[in-house]
């Protein structure tokens, strides 16, 4: 088989895939990873993160969310990178001077929340956590967006 129809093959193969996915409800969304950090607990039983991230996706469709894991948990996979960290025993997020997260004995939430528009300031974040030394929670901030165009914009 000429390159050029293999080339061909394999788009119409994955064309087939997405259609098959869509048929069968798979969500269409793009997640776009604003931010990713972790909170560590020291030997003092506390441990605390501050930082700054800018906004790099927005627009009417775009919703935002925190994904907080802690310790080791089913929704991420550490793929024998590091090992798992026990869990924190409570966390605590202020995004941009608000606290969007507050709580005890979680193993993966995720939150809505509002970040800054493109182009102006950045967004900070400061989370707290205490438990046990080496306790750890893992932080992402994920732009979600649609990855067709609304119906009402198809004309």
């Amino acid at each position: 088989m000429s390159p050029c129809l293999k080339r061909l093959a394999v788009i119409a193969g994955s064309a087939v895939v997405g259609l098959a996915a869509a048929a069968v409800g798979a969500p269409a969304s793009i997640e776009d990873l604003q931010y990713e950090g972790r909170v560590v607990v020291t030997a003092d039983g506390n441990g605390m993160v501050v930082t700054r991230f800018p906004t790099t996706v927005d627009g009417e469709e775009v919703t935002y969310y925190l994904d907080v894991q802690n310790g080791c948990s089913a929704a991420f996979d550490l793929a024998g990178t590091e090992s798992c960290p026990p869990p924190v025993n409570a966390l605590n997020v202020t995004l941009n001077g608000e606290v969007v997260f507050q709580k005890a004995s979680f193993a993966f939430e995720r939150v809505e929340i509002a970040l800054h528009l493109v182009g102006t300031s950045d967004n900070e974040i400061m989370a707290g956590a205490d438990g046990e030394r080496g306790a750890a929670a893992r932080l992402a901030i994920v732009a979600v967006r649609p990855a067709t165009p609304p119906i009402s914009a198809k004309k």
